[in-house]
């Protein structure tokens, strides 16, 4: 009798450890869950800033291309390589958001 008395202490003791796990897991997946969320967000944010700069560079090329046919001069190649810069940044983003 005392044999099974001591089997259920020790079932008793297991069910209130699975127990504890259990709330630590659910707290630890409602943490990564918020993360995941929060996540989406910033990703959604990004994807609306990514689109955003490609029509203004796209806007930008179009007005290069009827002022291409005025003569070059500094501020205009100026312009041209921070384009460039704006893009190759633009790219970068898009690479890192897809990986």
């Amino acid at each position: 009798m005392e044999a099974l008395i001591k089997r259920l202490q020790e079932v008793k003791q297991a069910i209130l450890g699975l127990k504890e796990e259990n709330v630590q897991l659910n707290s630890a997946l409602e943490k990564r869950e918020k993360e995941i969320n929060r996540l989406k967000k910033l990703l959604e944010i990004q994807n609306s800033s990514i689109k955003d700069l490609e029509q203004k560079l796209k806007m930008k090329r179009m007005a290069d291309e009827l002022n291409g046919e005025e003569a070059e001069n500094g501020s205009n190649r100026d312009l041209k390589f921070k384009i460039n810069e704006m893009i190759k940044e633009v790219d970068k983003i898009i690479t890192l958001m897809h990986q």
